[in-house]
């Protein structure tokens, strides 16, 4: 029969640790609770290569589990948990369903932590790459609540904006991305390739030709003749921009330009507000504690400047001040939004105004999106145009002088 280590305190409160032989994790759980004792963990006992490895694959599963899984999961408890299944079944029960294997290995393990007496944000909390920290604390104020269902389905939603939202991000960067690799591949093309017969022409000829000629020919040389050193330079910018953003003042500067740059810094200004309106006004909703809330809140603005403000605003709270006061001091935080937080907080509804204040902000970059991409369009194309109309003139410019050129 298997052994499972066990750490439990006893009505008086005392920590005890043990072995106890039972079938499986329900059944020694049941035990310890059936003995009066409150477990805090429980394991089985590694006695051989097996079992070792057996609790391997359950501490970390192979495979990589996707939003979508997290948001579906979500839901479903929300279903299951409202209808009164418990958590343990409910948690079995979507791991059989999931096609996704990692993700079915890890609610094993966490149906099982919670069938050996563990809180289930606590479970969801040792899958951090899993289960977002935004999760894990709604869910640790479900349980205190007990208002896990209509939690869950709050957290489902939420998930499922965020997604929405970082959808809409990548949408906006993905076509000018596609567009500049299209500008550098033909650009290369004609350079590599169409170039160098006109260049045979040219110089059989002799022609004196103009300066923007040259200078192609110049580059068509460069890239056809030292490749390497153009392939080398290449991969060696890339390691220090991969390296730089690694470090503290490197990530900075990369912050500063995503925040300044022309036509794309608004609009990440506006997700990083975005993100942390909508996850304060979930959190304080779901009567998360506000130095909580600021931490976690702090963790979805992934910028250095707005990491800074929030760690400000953190230790003004500290200090007594309200949340209105130090959001006012900020400059990253519009004046408008803050006076609605201060009009929230004056009123003792800030949890309401907050949520209201989500909507206006996601709206907002909703409307700031669609700008960006209507904008950069055209713009692409202007500038894909020009590169590559600089080219083709410059081919062109000794043919306009055919007597000069080809019959020298």
């Amino acid at each position: 029969m298997p052994q499972f280590l066990y750490k439990a305190r006893d009505a008086q409160g005392q920590l005890a640790t043990g072995v106890i032989q039972a079938d499986g994790l329900d059944q020694a759980g049941a035990i310890l609770r059936g003995e009066g004792k409150f477990i805090v963990a429980l394991d089985r006992a590694k006695m051989n290569t097996g079992d070792t490895a057996h609790k391997t694959d359950h501490a970390a599963p192979r495979g990589k589990v996707k939003r979508t899984d997290v948001i579906t999961f979500a839901h479903q408890m929300a279903v299951m948990v409202d209808t009164g299944v418990p958590i343990s079944e409910a948690l079995s029960c979507i791991a059989e369903q999931t096609q996704n294997e990692a993700f079915a290995a890890v609610l094993e393990d966490i149906s099982a932590k919670v069938a050996a007496g563990g809180e289930l944000s606590a479970a969801l909390e040792s899958y951090p790459k899993v289960f977002p920290p935004v999760m894990t604390s709604l869910v640790r104020a479900s349980e205190v609540s007990g208002t896990m269902g209509p939690m869950l389905e709050r957290i489902s939603r939420y998930l499922q904006k965020e997604m929405q939202t970082s959808k809409k991000i990548k949408g906006a960067l993905t076509y000018p991305a596609v567009m500049l690799s299209m500008v550098v591949m033909v650009t290369i093309f004609l350079m590599v390739w169409v170039l160098p017969r006109f260049a045979g022409v040219y110089q059989s000829k002799g022609a004196a030709l103009p300066l923007p000629t040259r200078i192609l020919m110049a580059i068509s040389d460069t890239l056809i003749g030292h490749w390497w050193a153009w392939l080398g330079g290449a991969a060696l910018l890339l390691s220090i921009v991969m390296l730089g953003v690694r470090t503290a003042s490197g990530r900075r500067l990369m912050d500063t330009i995503k925040l300044h740059a022309p036509v794309l810094g608004p609009l990440f200004s506006k997700l990083y507000l975005t993100r942390g309106c909508r996850t304060m006004g979930t959190m304080i909703a779901a009567g998360v504690p506000i130095l909580d809330m600021i931490d976690i809140v702090r963790r979805v603005t992934v910028n250095t400047h707005y990491e800074a403000m929030w760690d400000d605003v953190d230790s003004k709270l500290r200090e007594g001040s309200q949340l209105s006061d130090a959001i006012f001091a900020s400059p990253l935080i519009p004046r408008g939004v803050a006076q609605m937080i201060f009009a929230g907080e004056k009123a003792g509804r800030l949890g309401n105004v907050m949520e209201r204040i989500a909507e206006y902000t996601e709206e907002d970059f909703d409307e700031a999106v669609k700008k960006t991409t209507q904008f950069i369009e055209p713009a692409m194309v202007c500038i894909m145009g020009l590169i590559i109309g600089f080219v083709a003139i410059a081919l062109l410019l000794p043919i306009f002088s055919v007597g000069k050129v080809v019959s020298g």
